[in-house]
């Protein structure tokens, strides 16, 4: 008899703020990334996250985005994961990240297109002017990309580059791990 390997969709691994209503998105929030009102060319990082110590090899990553106001089509928002071998936020982090939810600096010098450099890229969001026209209150949600992290622990970096702040009430931005399990039968 033969043996099939599948994949199953696992858990997923939400960050987004504490008022997050995932009714939209249909996800559930696990920990704290608060991007409301994120400033054009500013970045955010989500608190220290755990993947598990048994974990899936591949994670899909999602992203709902609220925009403040109409963007220019192809605006981009970049997403960036800090991993760590250790569940202690101030330990082991990779780009200067500090393992709890704050504002992403990034070096000593404050610059965050350097800095990026030393985090993993889980994807882009190429926004697109908002269906509702300038009030831009509707969350765009896509996939962004895939990730494979060796370590148990880590965290998203947020970098807005979209020419506009987002949303300052944004309830339903989120960036979620789902992770791809394989299973043999």
């Amino acid at each position: 008899m033969a043996t099939e390997i599948l994949i199953k969709t696992g858990t997923p691994i939400v960050w987004a703020a504490s008022d997050f209503n995932g009714a939209v998105s249909g996800y559930t929030r696990t920990y704290d990334l608060d991007i409301d009102s994120l400033a054009d060319a500013a970045a955010r990082q989500g608190i220290r996250g755990d993947l598990g110590a048994a974990r899936a090899n591949l994670f899909h990553v999602y992203a709902g985005i609220e925009v403040n106001a109409t963007v220019v089509s192809g605006a981009a928002v970049y997403y960036y994961w800090s991993e760590s071998i250790s569940g202690t936020a101030g330990v082991g982090n990779t780009g200067f990240c500090t393992g709890v939810e704050g504002a992403y600096t990034g070096s000593e010098d404050g610059t965050i297109a350097g800095s990026v450099r030393q985090l993993r890229l889980m994807g882009v969001m190429s926004l697109e002017p908002d269906a509702e026209g300038s009030s831009a209150n509707s969350v765009q949600i896509q996939k962004v990309g895939e990730i494979s992290s060796p370590l148990q622990y880590g965290q998203p970096v947020v970098w807005n580059e979209s020419g506009q702040a987002l949303q300052g009430d944004g309830i339903q931005s989120f960036v979620a791990l789902v992770p791809i399990v394989d299973e043999s039968q």
